[in-house]
């Protein structure tokens, strides 16, 4: 169980006379705002250039891929199994959409695929956000038994990479293809992604 307590939103509470040019700095204050505003009009600009991005890339961008499958990953699942066996060297691209509950009932710990910004030492990759949508090449099953109950347990060995609302993967290895929430701890949570699995066209050489 994890404490979302830290987790909290903050305004600003200054006074805006702190900020009102003063007669005899009428000159700096002047100049300073019209720096300011040059410089907001830019970073507006290229915001807005980013944001149509995702708009015209796509479309030429996936004419190289083909959507191969749908998958509901059920955040409260560690893995959820897409039925799908990559091989090396195959090229995966993913989208996914959805959003999930680090804590049930809790709407400080929901997130997106992005999940998060937080780093914690109960999830499989350290270096990203907690509750982010990540994916795991599975090679093989590890079967081992607890001494004292005889209950056998099973684990998913293979390489994690990070997928968050979108991420393109050369696969350096071959498996079984499982997502997953970037969190050991499942049980407690909720919701889902909603997640499409493009695989790049094969093109003959030549």
């Amino acid at each position: 169980m994890r404490s979302f307590a830290s987790l909290r939103t903050t305004r600003w509470v200054g006074s805006p006379r702190r900020f009102a040019p003063r007669d005899d700095n009428r000159r700096i204050a002047l100049l300073f705002g019209k720096k300011a505003a040059l410089t907001s009009t830019i970073l507006w600009a290229a915001l807005g250039f980013l944001w149509l991005i995702p708009f015209v890339y796509p479309q030429e961008f996936l004419q190289d891929f083909e959507l191969v499958k749908k998958v509901l990953v059920v955040g409260s699942t560690p893995w959820t199994d897409t039925g799908i066996d990559v091989k090396k060297g195959q090229e995966y691209y993913f989208e996914a959409t959805g959003s999930v509950s680090l804590q049930r009932d809790n709407p400080v710990a929901a997130c997106g695929p992005e999940g998060l910004n937080l780093r914690t030492m109960q999830q499989p990759l350290h270096d990203q956000n907690l509750g982010a949508l990540i994916c795991k090449v599975r090679e093989k099953i590890e079967v081992s038994e607890d001494k004292q109950t005889g209950e056998k347990m099973s684990r998913d060995i293979g390489e994690v990479f990070f997928i968050g609302k979108e991420n393109r993967l050369l696969l350096p290895k071959e498996g079984r293809l499982l997502l997953g929430v970037n969190e050991n701890v499942a049980g407690d949570n909720d919701g889902g992604f909603e997640v499409k699995i493009y695989l790049r066209k094969f093109r003959p050489q030549g």
